[in-house]
């Protein structure tokens, strides 16, 4: 399993963006709603120190255009004592699969299979952070990866969300991604909708519900705890 192909198997992405740097719209752009829904990312990030939620997630395949089968579970993300990212996927249904991420290893297992994949993400550490994208990041640190514009006004549900679109400028990010889109909901200031498009146009599109900011979270549930006879491959 190559990078790429964990990041769309395995992701459930937790989108907030924090930080102190002002916001600012990118260069050339001068949308106030832009600049409005920066400010509200920046504002509901200030004090941030974990992120929880409820998700869905399903993978579009444009060839045969059509979903595949939703997943659905929990997802925790907070940050170390030296910044780097700490992540928790566990899909609950249709089946069991768990994904970890702590110092710049990620992890896969399937308990009913009990096989795991790990793989040291290396050089390749800032793509992982895609499974969190922003989280932990100002307005003004997401413009340096991504031309940014807003893409109006939409409900995801009963929910009244801002829409922001992220190209990366970088072309080796763009070979994962060519465009990420944000749903940010318009009375928390939290992303509630991601969808994850490939240059093929496949795309991944998750969704949050029962969001939570600052809860308690173990640092325990970050640890990637594999049972005694799990066969483990290692990548990379």
């Amino acid at each position: 399993m190559g990078l790429k192909r964990l990041l769309l198997h395995a992701s459930g992405l937790a989108l907030m963006a924090s930080g102190l740097a002002a916001p600012r719209a990118p260069q050339g752009s001068s949308s106030a709603e832009l600049r409005q829904v920066l400010k509200q990312l920046e504002d509901r990030g200030r004090d941030f120190q974990n992120f929880s939620a409820r998700f869905t997630q399903k993978k579009y395949t444009a060839v045969l255009k059509e979903f595949d089968t939703p997943e659905s579970g929990v997802f925790l993300y907070a940050r170390a004592k030296d910044g780097s990212a700490m992540l928790r996927q566990e899909v609950l249904a249709p089946s069991n699969r768990v994904l970890t991420i702590k110092g710049g290893v990620a992890t896969v297992y399937q308990p009913k299979l009990r096989q795991a994949q790990v793989m040291n993400l290396g050089k390749n550490k800032d793509k992982a952070e895609y499974l969190a994208i922003g989280i932990g990041q100002s307005p003004a640190k997401l413009e340096q990866t991504f031309n940014m514009s807003y893409g109006g006004t939409e409900k995801v549900g009963n929910v009244a969300c801002s829409i922001l679109n992220l190209k990366p400028k970088n072309p080796s990010a763009a070979a994962y991604f060519s465009s990420i889109t944000l749903w940010v909901a318009k009375s928390s200031g939290i992303p509630i909708q991601q969808k994850l498009t490939e240059p093929n146009g496949d795309y991944l599109l998750v969704s949050f519900t029962a969001e939570k900011v600052n809860s308690k979270i173990s640092a325990a549930s970050f640890e990637a705890k594999l049972p005694q006879g799990t066969e483990i491959q290692k990548i990379g």
